[in-house]
């Protein structure tokens, strides 16, 4: 019984996991889901790369209207660009200043996909756990 119970703790433990994980998915799908649909496609001049142990951001200048901006991406997992290229970005025409590169935003839907997967796994695994738990009591 003390084997079974440490086993279903480890179960619990990875579902309560998938499903935090599922849940900043779905966080960050909104925020990156507006600059698809109602943003505008622009050119920006890379700046810098900012490494991280995860991926990259790119830094990068552009303007709108005459008027310049300073945009940072989002992480990336790997990225062509470098500095002194020009990139493609999506900004949000009633805030320009909140610019993505458009990598990023094409990225967002896997988020939407990410999330499914990891909700319906850790909500699975949660139903096996309480349901074999509740037969283990028993």
């Amino acid at each position: 019984m003390g084997q079974e119970l440490t086993v279903l703790a480890i179960f619990g433990a990875i579902a309560v996991g998938l499903d935090v994980a599922a849940f900043y998915l779905l966080r960050a799908w909104p925020a990156g889901n507006r600059p698809r649909h109602e943003g505008v496609q622009s050119t920006a001049r890379c700046t810098f790369l900012q490494v991280f142990d995860g991926g990259v951001s790119l830094h990068f200048e552009y303007q709108v209207r005459g008027v310049a901006y300073c945009g940072e991406s989002s992480i990336l997992s790997i990225t062509g660009t470098a500095p002194g290229q020009d990139m493609a970005i999506v900004y949000d025409p009633a805030r320009p200043s909140h610019p993505d590169a458009e990598a990023c935003v094409a990225v967002n839907s896997t988020n939407l996909l990410a999330f499914l997967a990891l909700a319906a796994v850790g909500i699975g695994l949660s139903c096996f756990t309480a349901v074999y738990l509740g037969v283990v009591v028993q």
